[in-house]
Parts: structure tokens; C-alpha cells; sequence
């Protein structure tokens, strides 16, 4: 199998079965089929189980995931760890496809660079279905300081041999510090210039959920990360 499709899914105040759908059906139509669709699920109601019934034709593994409710890391490690397929590609279920090659454009790149990981391009929407604020990410070496160039892991693909998990004690910072993590492994990643998938923007989203002083979690990812402060 050639790609898991890792979504870490919750009830996200009701438009969780709302967007998962839309990220499914923006599956659904990829040209490459050779997947399997990773739903770590902390949701406490089985609308999200019960919307898998509706796409039989996809291969999708469900699991109920009741360790650490809430915690968005430790869904998506739970996610992770379940993958089979040779790449990863994590999805965030307010996400979704906006190219339907965009699968086999990400197998392309790895199939003809050797690297462990590849970040592609994005968009933004805050209505499912207008996009702009077009990027292309890259690397800087804030990364840290929660300069994030990178943006959400839903641009992120990954070999899935040598596996790196989330920082389970992060929220604002789980992302960059899982790059910088990706980086002193691997190197820089490759980067694929196309926009193939969509950020959505809302009011459930974790960042716009986040109420403490971000500068606790630069500081435990700086501490933990010595070399980073020299």
C-alpha cells in the first residue's frame, strides 16, 4: 500500500462530521486509489463512525480513541501508529484536497528524491469553498520561536520507517517542534511548490482556541532542544 491517510478527527463543536465529509469526498475523487484512511476518532458521539458508512468504497480504518481526550497530538499519534502504507499523509479533518493529483504528485516526489519528508503548497478558506492566501512553505531557522513557514501538517508527507510522534505536552507548538524534530533526522525537507490542499479558518480551531502564554511551550521546546539556544 502505498499511502495511510492519518486524520485525527473530534466533534469540533458540531462542524466536525461537516468537515470531515467535504475532506473525504475531496478523497474520494484522487486519481491514485492505492491508500488506506487512518480516523483516530476522539469523539465522544458515533456521528463520525456512523459517516464512515457512507464512503464503503474508500478503505478507511476507524478506531475510537478514548486515551487523552482532547488532546490533539496524542490523536494523531494514535493515528500513526496505526499506519501500514509506505507514506504518510496527515490530514487535520477541517482540511481537504483542493487537486485531485495530489496524491500521485506527492508519491512522484518521492518516488524520484531521496528525502524522509515533504511539505507542498497550500491555500485558505474559511468557507469550504473560496480559497486564497496562496504559499508555498519553507524552512527558517525560527522555527522554534513559533515562526512557522511551514504551516499546519496537513502540507506534511512522511516516509513511514523511523517514525517521530508528537510531543503530547505541546498545542501551539506540536507542529514546529515535529518539523525541527523531522529536520535534525532528516535534513531539510522537499518541498512541492503546488497548492494542493486547503487550510480551513474557523472559530474551533485549536489556534483560535488557545488561551495560555504561548511563550511556556517556546520555552519547553527550546529547553528540550539545547543545540537550538546556542
Amino acid at each position: 500500500m502505498k499511502f495511510s491517510i492519518v486524520i485525527p478527527t473530534w466533534e469540533q463543536y458540531g462542524f466536525g462530521l461537516i468537515f470531515l465529509e467535504q475532506l473525504l469526498q475531496s478523497i474520494k475523487t484522487q486519481t491514485l486509489k492505492d491508500f488506506e484512511i487512518i480516523i483516530s476518532d476522539h469523539s465522544v458521539s458515533n456521528e463520525i463512525k456512523n459517516l464512515v458508512f457512507k464512503f464503503p468504497y474508500l478503505n478507511i480504518v476507524y478506531v475510537k480513541n478514548k486515551n487523552l481526550r482532547g488532546n490533539s497530538p496524542a490523536n494523531l499519534n494514535n493515528g500513526l501508529s496505526l499506519a501500514k502504507g509506505e507514506i504518510i499523509k496527515i490530514m487535520f479533518q477541517d482540511d481537504f484536497f483542493v487537486n485531485n493529483n495530489s496524491l500521485e504528485m506527492i508519491k512522484n516526489y518521492f518516488d524520484n528524491n531521496s528525502c524522509h519528508w515533504v511539505v507542498n503548497g497550500c491555500c485558505h478558506t474559511t468557507d469550504g469553498v473560496n480559497l486564497d492566501r496562496y504559499m508555498i512553505p519553507s524552512w527558517n531557522d525560527k522555527i522554534l520561536d513559533s515562526v512557522n513557514t511551514i504551516i499546519s501538517p496537513s502540507v506534511l508527507s512522511i516516509k513511514n520507517s523511523e517514525i517521530s510522534f508528537f510531543d503530547e505536552n505541546l498545542t501551539m507548538l506540536m507542529d514546529c517542534d515535529y518539523y525541527y524534530t523531522l529536520f535534525k533526522k532528516h535534513g531539510l525537507p522537499i518541498v512541492l511548490s503546488e497548492h494542493l490542499i486547503a487550510n480551513r479558518i474557523h472559530n474551533y480551531q485549536i489556534s483560535s482556541m488557545y488561551t495560555k502564554d504561548i511563550n511556556e511551550e517556546i520555552n519547553l521546546v527550546k529547553n528540550k532542544n539545547y543545540e537550538f539556544r546556542k
